[in-house]
């Protein structure tokens, strides 16, 4: 199937992006009315620059304009090889190339809105790099240890990280990218599949919990379709969905979910409590398994005569009544974990019992 290319970028103070299609190869672009691409704005030349194919490359070629070619930032002074995902400067206008499988219909190209939202005001260099990380599954699982609190061992939590040689392996930061990119799902789905793919090869025989991106909260049907599948390529893990406290708005979705993952086998586990409003309704109406205190709460717990201290105890007991199993998050010292045995939290997770690790040793 032929690739279709076009050009997206901003006109004046305009928040949202256009699209300029590349019609025919080669493809003059500049000022002049005779250019293929016509783009009158200023600092662009009458005849800029040129894209032309050869083969299956694609080459940008700098016709002599007065303000320069870039490529991800780099003036260009030699016809240049470009991929879809390029960042792109004729002048001081700013574009991404972008590609797709098949030219879209003609009432398609005549609208030159994007519709992936509002982009920001730059375009983020690594776009090819975060797509091809996306293709090619450049990302590993990672676990951490969730210990009882008498310090034993009781679970995992699944992270993952990143493998590309350029991005690095920091899942902030690959969020921050994909964000950008509106593709924040897929790198999580991306995440999960893998993390589950290296336990079920490290043959992990304990609760494993994972995580959810915010955004998959919006559909829930299509993220427990995606667990549905998930199961059946994974029967044997014994897993543990996190839900964000702050996702938990609908009360009448979370029950259906939770009865979704009863019929798959799959615990529930509320992420984050307290670090915002504390959801104590949903908490008695749709119970978990397990609720996890944010780490706000546990840093900085050093004594039992602390308001912090009052705080988290009467809210272990309370949730601990309804029959739910507690969890500490980002517990560093030992002083703090003894403050969480004391209180009676069930499980403890934080560098002192270990850092994320890989699953699969290299």
């Amino acid at each position: 199937m032929a690739q279709h290319y076009y050009l997206e970028g901003y006109t004046g103070d305009s928040l949202r992006s256009r699209r300029y299609e590349l019609i025919k190869f080669p493809s003059v672009v500049g000022r002049h009315a005779d250019c293929d691409l016509q783009l009158n704005m200023e600092s662009i030349s009458r005849q800029h620059a040129r894209f032309e194919l050869s083969g299956d490359k694609l080459i940008l070629t700098d016709l002599g304009s007065t303000n320069g070619t870039f490529v991800n930032r780099q003036c260009i002074k030699r016809p240049t090889e470009i991929e879809a995902g390029f960042v792109l400067h004729l002048g001081d206008h700013e574009f991404r190339l972008m590609v797709e499988l098949a030219p879209q219909t003609q009432a398609a190209r005549d609208s030159t809105r994007v519709g992936i939202g509002n982009l920001p005001n730059q375009f983020p260099l690594h776009t090819r790099e975060f797509f091809e990380l996306l293709q090619r599954r450049q990302v590993r699982g990672f676990k951490q240890l969730i210990a009882k609190n008498d310090g034993s061992p009781f679970a995992f939590e699944l992270l993952g990280r990143g493998t590309h040689p350029v991005l690095g392996e920091s899942p902030g930061a690959l969020f921050n990218l994909a964000e950008t990119l509106d593709s924040e799902v897929a790198l999580s789905r991306l995440f999960r599949e893998c993390c589950f793919e290296d336990a079920a090869r490290a043959n992990l025989q304990v609760p494993l919990f994972f995580n959810t991106h915010p955004s998959e909260s919006n559909d829930f049907d299509t993220l427990l379709a995606e667990l549905t599948r998930l199961r059946t390529l994974f029967p044997r893990l014994q897993l543990i969905f996190e839900v964000h406290e702050a996702a938990i708005t609908d009360l009448d979705a979370m029950a259906e979910v939770r009865r979704s993952l009863n019929h798959l086998n799959i615990g529930l586990a509320y992420d984050d409590f307290g670090a915002g409003q504390a959801r104590l309704l949903e908490v008695v109406e749709v119970p978990p398994d397990y609720l996890k205190f944010d780490i706000a709460l546990v840093r900085n717990l050093d004594s039992p005569n602390s308001g912090r201290y009052q705080l988290l105890s009467t809210l272990n007991s309370l949730i601990s009544g309804l029959g739910i199993k507690t969890l500490a998050e980002g517990v560093e010292t030992e002083q703090t974990a003894q403050l969480c045995r004391d209180i009676g939290i069930d499980f403890i997770q934080g560098f002192l019992y270990g850092r994320p690790e890989p699953i699969i040793e290299d």
